[in-house]
């Protein structure tokens, strides 16, 4: 294996059997020295929006495309400067048979040349799409982020970092303006998201990258499914985007990342102005409705309004999905309409109501039923559950380095190994579970424990219990098991702990809980 001592990253990369040449530049570009400073530009990036610290850990999602092959370049460039390490993750979906394969041993033998850690692994990705009713690449990407999430639990990484720059985003801006989205989704996507996801490269042209690559000798893959134009995305990057540059604007994706910019700021101010008076409008709020003062209400411009109805939606369902701007105009008619009693029927079982002063927002229970999911628990290891859009990590410890159950958080237990009945499974519940929660003696209804716990209905479902033979051991979030609790006698602990990036378990099952996500 090549050292940091006698191999250049600056180098020729070959692999011989699918080696790729060099990805051939644009000469009708204004000037290809431009690619020069790049890595000082991403340092900039870097350091502008803090997205990275000393001695953290970067998980890099490498596809073998010259974006992500610049942005790993690029990065272990500036290891020095900030101080960081960098792990290297690449997923073979499923799509394309011997050409993925060679993608992922192209991306295994890159990361050791660089003497980098990587992990690369195999999934099925149609398999996934089609049982979860999701396009193809929107299965595709769940599987990617869930991967690349449980890459970043093995190593203990603080950020994952992806290769979207700013052609990419010209693309998402565009794709998004087509569906008619309002400044939330003409900002794009963000530099860096939920302090985890961290895009360095995205106010860098695809051109620079490719002259970058050229500039280093860096030898790339090219995906052949991103020249199929049945997908829109593909469209609008090979059709749409260039005969816009030739008839109307050569500079539109910059003119596109502006916008993007501009809607991104705007959107935020607005964002926070309209939090602050949904606080204020709001009456009350249960499990099932939420109620807003209609007076107050009245006195907001409408575009106010209309975050103010996502907001109360979002509340009440825990998703911005399925709300489309038909239900908002609807809304708003009968806010500002005369008359006493309205109603209009929602998506999701939800209806909204205007009784004279208050318009409010109630779940009937009518929402779609979830599918029962059940899975073996890796001990040790990681277990994804797609269904939640969460992993559960598991690890065995003695006792005597185990500390104390009670000062762990929510998103966490520790059980007495030796009473549990392997293999474990996580499954949703089903109609008569009974539990005996820690503290209690004697069993109880699980759904009078999920009320008494303030759980509310439409999470109920979704929750992963953690079961061990017929008897749940930790109603994941809340509470363990009595039978498996860890005791003086206790020799050896079961560790688990909920493992989502985006937010914290707990926090969901308070705000609402949506493992779906449109980003690209």
């Amino acid at each position: 294996m090549a050292t940091p001592g006698h191999f250049s990253l600056f180098g020729y990369i070959m692999i011989e059997g699918y080696f790729l040449s060099r990805v051939e530049v644009k000469k009708n570009r204004n000037n290809v020295g431009e690619a020069m400073p790049l890595a000082k530009r991403v340092a900039k990036q870097i350091k502008r929006y803090d997205m990275v610290s000393g001695g953290e850990t970067v998980v890099v999602g490498v596809s073998g495309g010259p974006d992500s092959v610049a942005l790993l370049h690029v990065l272990c460039r500036l290891r020095e400067q900030f101080g960081y390490k960098l792990v290297v993750a690449h997923l073979n979906h499923g799509f394309r048979g011997v050409e993925a394969e060679s993608d992922a041993k192209f991306v295994e033998e890159f990361a050791r040349r660089l003497n980098l850690e990587s992990y690369i692994e195999t999934r099925n990705a149609p398999a996934y799409s089609a049982r979860m009713g999701l396009s193809a690449q929107a299965g595709a990407r769940e599987i990617r982020y869930s991967f690349l999430s449980e890459v970043a639990l093995k190593t203990g990484a603080a950020r994952i970092a992806l290769g979207h720059h700013a052609d990419d985003q010209a693309e998402t801006i565009l794709l998004h303006l087509l569906r008619g989205a309002g400044p939330g989704g003409l900002a794009g996507m963000q530099p860096v998201r939920d302090r985890f996801y961290i895009r360095p490269l995205l106010n860098i042209r695809r051109w620079e990258i490719e002259a970058y690559c050229h500039q280093h000798n860096l030898a790339t893959r090219l995906d052949s499914s991103n020249l199929q134009v049945k997908y829109l995305r593909n469209r609008i990057r090979l059709e749409l985007i260039p005969t816009l540059e030739k008839k109307y604007n050569p500079n539109l994706a910059d003119a596109l990342n502006r916008l993007g910019g501009i809607c991104r700021e705007e959107d935020e101010y607005l964002e926070k102005q309209s939090d602050a008076i949904f606080y204020r409008v709001r009456t009350h709020t249960t499990g099932n409705s939420i109620a807003l003062d209609r007076d107050k209400l009245l006195a907001q411009p409408s575009a106010i309004l209309r975050r103010v109805i996502r907001r109360a939606w979002f509340e009440i369902c825990g998703s911005n999905d399925d709300l489309g701007f038909g239900h908002i105009e609807q809304i708003l008619e009968i806010i500002k309409g005369g008359g006493g009693y309205q109603q209009i029927d929602l998506p999701r079982g939800i209806t909204c109501k205007k009784n004279y002063d208050l318009l409010e927002f109630t779940l009937d229970g009518k929402e779609k039923e979830v599918p029962f999911y059940q899975h073996r628990i890796k001990v040790p290891g990681i277990t994804t559950v797609q269904e939640a859009g969460l992993s559960i990590g598991a690890h065995i410890l003695p006792a005597a380095e185990a500390g104390d159950p009670s000062a762990l958080g929510s998103d966490e237990t520790l059980l007495d190994y030796d009473r549990l009945a392997m293999p474990l499974v996580v499954r949703r519940r089903m109609q008569g579970d009974r539990f005996a929660p820690l503290g209690l003696k004697g069993s109880m209804k699980l759904k009078k424990f999920l009320i008494d716990h303030k759980v509310p209905r439409r999470l109920r479902d979704y929750l992963p219990l953690v079961v061990s033979g017929d008897d749940i051991a930790w109603v994941t979030g809340i509470r363990p098991g009595q039978k498996f609790k860890v005791t003086e006698d206790t020799t050896t602990c079961l560790h688990l702990f909920i493992y989502d990036y985006r937010e914290s378990f707990c926090d969901k099952l308070i705000r609402g809980y949506n493992p779906s996500e449109n980003e690209h």
